[in-house]
C-alpha cells in the first residue's frame, strides 16, 4: 500500500494550530468559571456556563474553511462591541467595508437597507454591495433584527460575526455615548442624548418604547438577540456564525487563522469609553 509523505513544515504548521487553538479553548474555559462583569444587586449574572448567551463558544469551523470563509461578512452584533474595530481590521485586509455609512448617496446603512426592502430591492446591494459590513444598525433600526430574513434571501452563504463584551461595560459605554451635535446624520431630536436614552425612544423587536434605560433591560435585549442569532443560523446552516469576545487576548490570532489577515490589523478602536460620541471615530466609515 502507497504511504504519504507528510513535509515537516505541515507539521509544524499542524502543531501550531493545535495549540492555537487550545490556548483560545484554555481561554473560553476560564472564562466560564469567573463572575460576570456586571453590577452587584438586581440583574447581577453570575457563573455564566460555556453555552450561555453572555458568552462567545468556541468556534468550531473545518480547518479546510480557513481562509476560504464566504462573504460578505456581517456583523450581526450589537453597537459598541468592537464594531469599529472589525471595520478597522477588515479595512487593514483590503476588504471594501462598511461602517454605519453605506458610502456616498446612500446615507447610513440602516436607512439605506430599510428603504431598499420596503421599495423591494435587495439591502446589501443596494446600499453599496460591500465585502464587509460591520455596523448596519443605529439607533432607532436594526437591519440584523428586522431584516435578517431578507439579508439571508440576498446572501444565503454570509459569514455572520457575532461580539461579546461584558453587560457592565457595554451599558456604561453606551450610556456615555453622546450624539454628536455637528453630525450630518443626527436628527435634532436626537442632539447630546446618550445612545442609551434614544434607544428608550425606539421601537425595536424586542425591546419596546421604554424598555433600555438600565443595565438589565439591555441584558435581556442582548441575551434574546444571541439567542435568536444562534436558532437562525442553526436552521439555516449556509451560514457561518462566528463569535468572538472583544476581551479576549487570542480575538487578533482567531481572526487571522480563520480569515487570513494579520492579527496586527486588530486592535481596539474607540478607547475612550467614557467620552464618545459619533464623530470620535479616526477610522474612515467606508474603505473602497
Amino acid at each position: 500500500m502507497p504511504t504519504m509523505k507528510i513535509s515537516s513544515s505541515s507539521i509544524l504548521v499542524a502543531v501550531a494550530f493545535f495549540i492555537t487553538i487550545q490556548i483560545i479553548n484554555s481561554g473560553h474555559r476560564l472564562r466560564s468559571t469567573m463572575k460576570m462583569n456586571t453590577t452587584q444587586g438586581e440583574g447581577t449574572i453570575l457563573d455564566i456556563p460555556n453555552d450561555s448567551c453572555f458568552m462567545a463558544r468556541s468556534n468550531r469551523i473545518v480547518t479546510s474553511r480557513h481562509r476560504h470563509i464566504n462573504g460578505p461578512f456581517i456583523n450581526v452584533g450589537m453597537p459598541k462591541m468592537g464594531s469599529t474595530s472589525l471595520h478597522k481590521y477588515f479595512c487593514c485586509g483590503n476588504y471594501t467595508s462598511s461602517h454605519w455609512e453605506c458610502g456616498k448617496g446612500k446615507g447610513l446603512c440602516a436607512d439605506c437597507m430599510k428603504d431598499a426592502v420596503l421599495t423591494g430591492s435587495l439591502p446589501l446591494k443596494s446600499c453599496g454591495n460591500f465585502q464587509s459590513f460591520m455596523q448596519m444598525d443605529r439607533d432607532v433600526f436594526f437591519p440584523q433584527i428586522e431584516l435578517l430574513d431578507q439579508i439571508h434571501q440576498e446572501s444565503p452563504n454570509a459569514t455572520f460575526i457575532l461580539m461579546f463584551r461584558g453587560m457592565n461595560d457595554w451599558f456604561r459605554s453606551l450610556y456615555h455615548w453622546k450624539a454628536s451635535n455637528i453630525s450630518r446624520h443626527t436628527f435634532r431630536d436626537s442632539r447630546g442624548k446618550s445612545f442609551s436614552e434614544r434607544l428608550t425612544n425606539a421601537n425595536i423587536t424586542g425591546l419596546p418604547p421604554g424598555k433600555g434605560s438600565n443595565e438589565r433591560e439591555m441584558s435581556e435585549f442582548f441575551c434574546q438577540h444571541v439567542n435568536h442569532i444562534r436558532k437562525f443560523v442553526s436552521s439555516h446552516p449556509s451560514h457561518v456564525l462566528i463569535e468572538l469576545d472583544i476581551a479576549s487576548p487570542y480575538v487578533g490570532v482567531e481572526l487571522e487563522i480563520i480569515f487570513g489577515i494579520s492579527q496586527r490589523c486588530w486592535g481596539e478602536a474607540n478607547k475612550n469609553p467614557a467620552l464618545h460620541d459619533e464623530k470620535s471615530d479616526k477610522v474612515p466609515n467606508v474603505c473602497l
